[in-house]
């Protein structure tokens, strides 16, 4: 290890934070082999070789980003991992495209931070991932097809309507309706309203009907008040109960009281 990459080890988040931008203004040739190397390296912890990708990163293209994307193809999921962390900091079409790509990784530590680094480059996915996207949401696996949906809500764009709402309707897969659901309530399209509201009553999974009632809060339909009323008072599940309330809440009308707790994490 060079002395100039030693910040990168710190257990202290705003040193590596500070070291990670201090050495992307360099850049050099050799600076960029001993990040790669760094990034590599088993003997090093986790988070100075997450430092070293994301280091890489905000370097950005042509060099930190293309080696990233290299990275990002490794046969060890840790680089894939860690490849798919830095691209984060390196927002373009280009890291779009890759990143939607590792959201059917067979490792789901892989698709998990993928799906992140993308939530933090919205503008850029609202511009280039809506076409990559309804691809994807269309996988066999529906642990792929549930980001996809999620990020399609995301980028607002009224092409993702029509496959969200079969995917709500017809997917066999209750984890893909949920985000299905998820999806068009970020998308803001009111026409979803109806068939939020008939999957919020009559969904068999708790978390669909859950999430249909959140999604049904942040469309804010005229009758709102009136569906949410009625999943709050007849849902036999408490899960569902307390997400209607709270969506209630949001919406200003009096609901009961308020905890902002994952009813589900139990």
């Amino acid at each position: 290890m060079t002395d100039r990459l030693a910040p990168l080890h710190s257990d202290d988040a705003d040193a590596r934070n500070d070291a990670i931008r201090d050495l992307a203004r360099e850049a050099s040739p050799e600076l960029l082999d001993e990040l790669q190397k760094l990034l590599s390296d088993p003997a090093a912890s986790h988070y100075a070789r997450q430092a070293a990708a994301e280091t890489l990163g905000q370097i950005g293209p042509p060099d930190g980003a293309a080696i990233l994307y290299g990275l990002l193809e490794d046969d060890d999921a840790t680089h894939r991992e860690l490849a798919a962390i830095g691209l984060g900091r390196a927002p373009s079409a280009e890291t779009v495209q890759r990143l939607i790509a590792a959201l059917s990784d067979k490792v789901n530590t892989v698709r998990n931070v993928a799906e992140r680094s993308l939530l933090a480059m919205e503008e850029e996915l609202a511009a280039h991932g809506v076409e990559p996207l309804l691809e994807l949401l269309e996988h066999p696996v529906p642990l792929s097809r549930s980001p996809a949906a999620r990020l399609l809500g995301i980028t607002q764009d009224e092409r993702a309507l029509e496959p969200l709402l079969n995917h709500l309707q017809n997917d066999r897969q209750w984890l893909a309706r949920m985000w299905a659901a998820k999806g068009l309530g970020d998308l803001g399209k009111i026409e979803a309203a109806q068939p939020l509201a008939h999957a919020m009553q009559h969904d068999e999974k708790n978390r669909v009907r859950a999430a249909s009632a959140e999604a049904l809060g942040k469309l804010r339909p005229d009758n709102a008040e009136q569906l949410l009323r009625t999943a709050l008072e007849t849902d036999d599940d408490g899960g569902v109960r307390k997400i209607a309330g709270e969506a209630l809440y949001s919406l200003g009308f009096e609901s009961p009281e308020y905890h902002p707790d994952d009813p589900f994490d139990e």
